[in-house]
């Protein structure tokens, strides 16, 4: 990587509030911009902003690396990258690290009060200038059945969490985990279950696992969560659970098209008149001042010490 200590432009796409000692770091290493340059660009930066795919790369001939503060890549073509010898520089695989970072179990609990306890529906009814909390009588955490899907890092801070409100704890995993009892099997995992947490990595393994047909496994007017990767559930049958009544609620930070959002199934049934049971935010799980000062650095950092230019 010797070639690298001469120089480096370093492109950020998504430069809004990006990390001032981040971009200090980055230029240490070269040039950094975050307007469009006419000089060739080795590096780009980016969040979760835009699609980085065959066109996007066309912009940029001369790129050999992506600088992602995130643990999920699916907002990048993998298979594109690779064939351009592009290498992606991201979360992924940062254990240690990310053990520290609280952002995403801390925004799946919100959705979870948020729907149970109609926050979203009561605040606009009052901002319309009504004051009725019969019609916003809500739900407990405490003593539901949580099962979690996917307990790795995310998972187990989730459960830490729902266990102070007293919350009963499920999950199903591939792997033990010495606090909880988790299922390999699916099915077994979500039967009883009152609410359900999705923290699976998306991969083709994990593309549409969650169907109706294991929603039918949890309890009646049961609720379903989702900070982890919009295609990881069936979109269909989420609204048609929902449109039966199977389901009391979904609360996602995640949707199946996040960059064709009036495509989602899930958005179009939320648009209906005296649709309340449903809540989407636009992935910001992550987004804390906090979370996002901290990644950013910690990505600085690790191409800094990739491109040659150990602290």
């Amino acid at each position: 990587m010797g070639e690298w200590l001469i120089m480096i432009n370093v492109f950020n796409n998504e430069p809004l509030e990006y990390s001032k000692y981040a971009i200090s770091i980055l230029e240490d290493i070269g040039n950094y911009y975050d307007t469009p340059t006419k000089e060739p660009i080795h590096a780009i930066i980016t969040r979760l902003g835009e699609l980085i795919d065959y066109n996007f790369l066309n912009r940029f001939p001369e790129l050999k690396f992506i600088l992602t503060a995130t643990t999920g890549l699916n907002h990048i073509d993998e298979a594109e990258c690779a064939k351009r010898q592009i290498q992606i520089v991201s979360l992924r695989g940062e254990v240690d690290f990310l053990s520290s970072i609280a952002a995403t179990a801390e925004h799946t609990i919100a959705l979870m009060l948020s729907l149970l306890r109609h926050i979203p529906a009561s605040v606009t009814d009052v901002n319309n200038g009504n004051w009725d909390r019969m019609t916003h009588k809500g739900n407990e955490l405490k003593n539901k059945t949580l099962c979690i899907l996917g307990m790795g890092r995310l998972g187990v801070q989730v459960a830490h969490i729902a266990s102070a409100f007293q919350m009963k704890i499920q999950c199903f995993d591939h792997k033990m985990v010495n606090e909880y009892s988790c299922s390999n099997d699916l099915k077994t995992a979500l039967l009883g279950s009152d609410i359900i947490s999705i923290h699976l990595p998306y991969d083709e393994n994990t593309h549409g696992l969650i169907t109706k047909e294991h929603i039918l496994q949890m309890n009646p007017s049961g609720y379903v969560i989702n900070t982890s990767r919009g295609q990881i559930i069936n979109e269909t049958d989420l609204v048609e659970c929902l449109y039966e009544g199977f389901l009391a609620g979904v609360a996602v930070d995640v949707l199946e098209t996040e960059y064709l959002l009036t495509e989602s199934p899930l958005w179009q049934y939320s648009q209906q008149t005296n649709i309340h049971n449903v809540i989407i935010t636009p992935h910001i799980g992550g987004c804390t001042y906090e979370s996002m000062e901290n990644t950013e650095i910690f990505i600085a950092q690790k191409f800094k010490q990739l491109v040659g230019h150990n602290q």
